[in-house]
């Protein structure tokens, strides 16, 4: 056998075979330890991820690395009052011990009248395969030469001054999630990516740029060469540089960026934000929160999915539903625990929020800057100032600045503003060119007006 450093994905699935068997051993015992104990209700959560990354500098190996994490998640319910521990030490003495801290810890919380498992009539009983595990024979040195050829090609102009490395990451998990009304499920996810971030010098100083790729198969991964030359291109395209007009000008975020407009969104509609009254969408449900051509929706069943899963973290039922129509509100994220809160149902979202679909317009980034005529099409975005209270939005920035729909020049050091609430009624356009690379699929978003400052 191999040593750790060198097994691939196909020898870790083995392993964590007989790893999966362990546990799922581990948690039926835990489980009616708690109940031995006089737990009404217990819940488990584990998992055991393992897999290599390593990184390429210059053309030399410069970080190999063999990641292995493992942890073991414990709630007991005494009525309304939970004990909880985590342990990362898989084993039964361990475990032991962590139930029985649990059980401890529950006898000094305070009640929860809304604490507890989910209804068991919602406990997921079928499980899809959404082709969400492929280990595969990728060796140490397949991964370095991917890493060294990406690097390679980014390197190729010669206005690209050094390579600040290029990455390979390959991954397999396991997760199991079992509760005393005698649900368990398991979950395979493999991850594997590959990345570059290069250096270019201006007259202004030095300007860096990457691109990555990423995807649960390594076969849906783009080609090395290809990201070596999107990340070339990237930073290439800054070396024209230039100044912004302050004033209030339409903004396009570029797809990357769409992201993280639409998770402040999300963060606000999910539902510890709702029964915390603290965001800026509250009671907003069957009311228009968007243009009327903005559709969305949640996917849990999308193949290779990166928030895929038949299942959310409290073993309810995951299904396909709107959340957006006719930029409409139609639903929120609850767990369990926050839909007794609020007095709603659960959505299935414990854990987090699964495949976020935004329905592009039959419009490409290039056609949604000549409909625009001139404005700035946002590359990065930095600092903290989103408040999803308030909704009040305030960042530096940078991007290029566009004239008749054609791009001038690269600008740095900027301040954008705006109020997120606003920000979305004024969305104008959502182009075609969506970015599959997370569990939120978008194009890129062009808002009709925002502060910008120079």
């Amino acid at each position: 056998m191999a040593s750790d450093k060198h097994l691939t994905l196909t020898q870790i699935a083995e392993q964590q075979a007989a790893t999966e068997q362990q546990l799922r051993l581990m948690v039926q015992v835990a489980l009616q330890q708690a109940a031995e104990a006089g737990a009404e209700q217990s819940e488990i959560w584990c998992y055991n991820t393992v897999g290599n990354s390593i990184e390429v500098r210059q053309g030399e190996l410069e970080t190999l690395e063999f990641n292995q994490d493992s942890h073991f998640g414990i709630n007991v319910y005494f009525g309304q009052r939970k004990g909880t521990v985590s342990i990362n030490d898989l084993t039964e003495a361990a475990v032991h011990k962590g139930v029985q801290a649990a059980c401890e810890i529950a006898s000094f919380t305070e009640p929860d009248p809304y604490s507890g498992l989910a209804e068991k009539t919602l406990m997921a009983t079928e499980f899809k395969d959404l082709q969400l595990d492929h280990p595969n024979d990728l060796t140490i040195p397949q991964m370095v030469e991917s890493a060294r050829q990406c690097e390679a090609k980014a390197l190729t102009d010669p206005r690209i001054k050094q390579s600040e490395g290029a990455s390979s990451y390959s991954h397999r998990s396991v997760s199991l999630y079992a509760n005393s009304h005698g649900f368990i499920g398991a979950n395979h996810t493999t991850r594997f990516s590959l990345s570059n971030s290069v250096i270019a010098e201006t007259d202004n100083g030095m300007i860096r740029d990457g691109y990555y790729t990423i995807g649960r198969d390594v076969a849906d991964l783009l080609p090395p060469e290809t990201v070596g030359e999107q990340a070339a291109s990237r930073v290439l395209n800054k070396l024209v540089q230039g100044k912004v007009p302050s004033g209030n000008h339409p903004v396009i975020f570029s797809a990357e960026l769409a992201r993280g407009l639409w998770s402040h969104m999300l963060s606000a509609l999910k539902g510890a934000a709702l029964y915390q009254r603290a965001s800026f969408l509250l009671d907003k449900k069957d009311q228009l929160i968007l243009p009327e051509f903005v559709q969305i929706e949640e996917d849990p069943f999308l193949l290779k999915g990166f928030g895929s899963g038949s299942y959310d973290s409290d073993g309810v039922a995951t299904r396909k539903r709107n959340i957006v129509v006719d930029g409409v509100l139609k639903d929120y994220f609850l767990s369990s625990y926050s839909a007794r809160r609020l007095g709603l149902q659960t959505t299935g979202n414990a854990g987090g929020i699964h495949n976020i679909l935004i329905k592009p317009m039959d419009l490409s980034l290039q056609d949604m800057m000549k409909q625009l005529g001139s404005g700035l099409l946002l590359t990065e975005v930095m600092g903290q100032g989103v408040n999803t209270v308030t909704g009040n939005y305030s960042r530096g920035a940078s991007g290029f600045w566009f004239e008749n729909g054609e791009i001038k020049h690269f600008a740095q050091e900027l301040t954008i503003a705006g109020n997120l609430e606003q920000m979305l009624k004024n969305i104008v356009a959502i182009s075609n060119d969506v970015d599959s690379r997370s569990s939120i699929l978008t194009g890129s978003v062009a808002i009709e007006g925002m502060m910008v400052a120079s």
